[in-house]
């Protein structure tokens, strides 16, 4: 494992408030984030994407319910359709502020955001969770620890 993957786990962990450790699969969409990411994000707009990110996780996660399998579990573990839709939630909550009051990193992040819109006429196909296709990426952008931009540490 890599430093750039511990940090995405702990990151995602973080947002969703998960204390229990997340499996590898959760982290597939989020390759390309970097920790500046966050950190050049004005604090209302962190908070807006991690609130959005974390509130829709939990209701796709917790719209499957807990297994039969599963006794004394209240909700099932989290799965690649649930980290799909909390990003496009994530990406519509940044969208919602308006863009002369954005700062460049989130619109650095809209431009570079492969998410269909979570909200809207059409909010696209759920992401991952179909047997046909493999997860997709989340921004597209160079291999996150690529020499152009690399990664602090």
């Amino acid at each position: 494992m890599t430093d750039h993957h511990d940090w995405l786990k702990k990151t995602l962990a973080d947002i969703l408030g998960e204390d229990a450790g997340l499996p590898d699969y959760t982290i597939q969409r989020l390759g390309g984030f970097r920790p500046e990411d966050i950190e050049e994000l004005r604090i209302n707009e962190r908070e807006a994407v991690w609130d959005a990110m974390k509130r829709v996780a939990h209701q796709s996660r917790d719209m499957r319910g807990a297994t039969k399998n599963e006794p004394g579990e209240t909700h099932p573990p989290f799965v690649d359709g649930d980290i799909d839709w909390g990003l496009r939630a994530a990406k519509s909550a940044l969208e919602a502020i308006p863009a002369g009051k954005r700062s460049e990193k989130a619109n650095e992040l809209l431009t570079a955001c492969t998410c269909p819109a979570a909200t809207g006429p059409n909010p696209g196909i759920d992401g991952g969770t179909s047997a046909y296709r493999d997860p997709q990426p989340a921004l597209e952008r160079p291999d996150p620890g690529s020499p152009q931009k690399p990664l602090p540490y």
